[in-house]
């Protein structure tokens, strides 16, 4: 007996195993944090101190991990080993469970500038390499086991700072975009033939990054993607100032990975020091982002992914509230 094709395509889709149903989970964003000034010494232990608070909020609500979206210090700090790598690597412990972690302009590409003191950003990028990312894990006092780009491409195997891991059918990747246009120098400004030289071999490896992120979250079919990074990118968009021209090949990549995959697709910055909630592409619905507080307002964002929803993603802001940030512009 021959059935009708739509009784026969309903018995298939019965006798098909189904994807099992994605639990939901917690994890926490945040950035640009402890912000001190070399102005006003006496507040920097203040500064701190706020961190360690915001940490005990963090531990508090037990994440499935934290990612902290880069700048480790205020701009106008000296870059001295004791900030860069003391001071950091002393609260970045206090994480009782897996902390991620994307670098940021303060702690290395700005630090060319009198301001910061005049050191050498590539010694100090050599440095958070090794200090930070000594293996395929998670920092943290419960680590996570993490691929990172310099393990699977060895065409690129100085990036151990780009990671990705899956949790619950998301993905996650890191991507190493830091504020100040990706260290891009700017037209007109000072000519740094190396900073022009280490943008582009790391923005060779960060799009590679992108679309082999994008190309496996659709072939193992995640039903989300988040990407997490420092620099705003939509930031003059938003504000009519500010840099692009770093950007604009990571803007294309995002976008060009959102419109194949055509799920649910998460972008974390920081960077711009208030709380911002968009979809920054008109034509891509699908790509939502989230600029988490920063400077003086220390806030985290804890985000709910429940993976199976038509918007997976739910924010609520954490840690103490007394100085909310106003909008950047």
């Amino acid at each position: 007996m021959r059935l009708p094709g739509l009784l026969l395509a309903a018995l298939l889709a019965l006798a098909l195993p189904r994807a099992a149903p994605a639990q939901p989970f917690e994890f926490v964003a945040f950035g640009d944090m402890p912000y001190c000034s070399p102005r006003a010494p006496e507040a920097c232990p203040g500064e701190v101190a706020r961190v360690t608070a915001l940490i005990a909020e963090i531990n508090a609500a037990r994440p499935a991990f934290s990612i902290f979206l880069g700048d480790t210090k205020g701009g106008g700090e000296p870059c001295t080993e004791a900030i860069v790598f003391g001071r950091t690597l002393a609260w970045m412990g206090q994480v009782e469970g897996a902390l991620i972690y994307t670098p940021g302009d303060n702690e290395w590409t700005d630090c060319w500038q009198a301001r910061a003191g005049g050191h050498d950003p590539l010694a100090l990028l050599a440095g958070i390499r090794e200090r930070f990312f000594p293996g395929p894990q998670s920092l943290g006092q419960a680590p996570i086991p993490l691929i990172r780009q310099a393990d699977v491409m060895p065409e690129h195997r100085l990036y151990v700072e780009n990671a990705r891991w899956e949790r619950n059918g998301v993905l996650f990747l890191t991507v190493h975009v830091p504020g100040s246009n990706n260290n891009l120098p700017l037209e007109g400004g000072p000519a740094r033939p190396e900073a022009a030289a280490e943008y582009a071999a790391r923005n060779r490896a960060n799009l590679a990054w992108i679309a082999e992120g994008f190309a496996l979250a659709a072939r193992e079919g995640h039903r989300a993607v988040v990407v997490a990074m420092q620099a705003d990118l939509y930031y003059r968009d938003r504000c009519g100032r500010g840099w692009v021209e770093g950007y604009l090949d990571t803007r294309r990549a995002l976008a060009e990975g959102a419109r194949r995959l055509g799920r649910p697709v998460l972008l974390l910055q920081g960077d711009s020091h208030s709380w911002w909630h968009d979809r920054p592409e008109p034509d891509l619905p699908n790509l939502t982002r989230i600029v988490v507080p920063g400077d003086g307002d220390t806030r985290a964002v804890l985000v709910t992914a429940d993976p199976d929803a038509a918007e997976p993603f739910r924010f609520r802001l954490i840690g103490p509230a007394d100085r909310p940030a106003p909008p950047p512009c």
